[in-house]
């Protein structure tokens, strides 16, 4: 029997085979702990040379038996133990252009793959606020590539287009605005893998398990695309569930109910 695992456990599983070797500084945007665990598992396996900036410490934990603590908030104070270096907040957003890699979440994302984290408007109003664009407009505007985490996946939050936008993925209007970044890699959400095609078009790479074509189609506000032949994500092997529990998180974060959108 196949073992069960979380969402946020599927998501740092994806993100940790698809790191790149050449990705040498890993930067975790705040509140994304699942992100924090796939870049420490990458970093502590396939990629023994990478520096992962978690808060305000500066991490290679290759040579280490057991990861620092995965926690809810990415500033919580203890993140502060046994960093090999640290930094103030004000130089992490004063170096935007350090990070090859970058994380981030939001409300809404768009087919082109425009992300907003400053709120929902409905019927001519703001009907959810949020943080803000915090670092995301300069730090996807620099990085090498970042990846799209969505806790959500419907029609309010896989729209059309953004009622804002906090991180500016379409292609189109970045090769216009000469911006320098990679742009988005993967998009990760409750019901699957995304990417953007050739043209800069949301497309499917994989369905999670037990996610039909049709209710992809039906949670998302515009169209997909064609999914007949979208294979089934591949789940967290044993090796890896063993791996990301004993060694990363180890306080079962990741398997809280709190933190994940169910149990596949």
């Amino acid at each position: 029997m196949a073992a069960r695992y979380t969402l946020n456990e599927l998501f740092a599983v994806l993100i940790a085979r698809d790191l790149r070797p050449d990705d040498r500084v890993i930067m975790i945007g705040a509140g994304l702990p699942a992100a924090r665990a796939g870049a420490a598992m990458a970093n502590m396996t396939r990629l023994p040379d990478a520096r992962v900036v978690l808060g305000l410490t500066v991490e290679n934990l290759t040579a280490m038996d057991r990861a620092p603590d995965v926690l809810p908030l990415l500033f919580d104070p203890r993140m502060l133990e046994g960093g090999e270096a640290y930094m103030f907040q004000h130089q992490i957003f004063d170096e935007m252009s350090w990070p090859d890699v970058f994380f981030l979440g939001g409300f809404q994302v768009d087919r082109r793959g425009n992300v907003n984290l400053l709120g929902i408007r409905e019927n001519g109003g703001w009907a959810v606020h949020g943080p803000g664009a915090l670092a995301q407009a300069t730090m996807s505007t620099y990085c090498r590539g970042y990846y799209i985490v969505m806790a959500r996946h419907d029609r309010r939050t896989f729209v059309e287009s953004v009622a804002c936008i906090s991180a500016l993925g379409d292609r189109e209007r970045r090769r216009a605005l000469r911006i320098p970044g990679g742009g988005p890699r993967l998009i990760l959400s409750p019901l699957g893998v995304f990417e953007l095609d050739q043209d800069g078009n949301m497309r499917i790479v994989s369905l999670n398990e037990g996610v039909s074509a049709e209710r992809l189609r039906q949670s998302t506000g515009f169209d997909i695309g064609p999914s007949p032949d979208a294979p089934v994500t591949e789940a967290p092997s044993p090796a890896e569930l063993t791996f990301l529990r004993e060694r990363v998180d180890t306080q079962g974060i990741l398997r809280g109910e709190s933190m994940a959108s169910g149990r596949i």
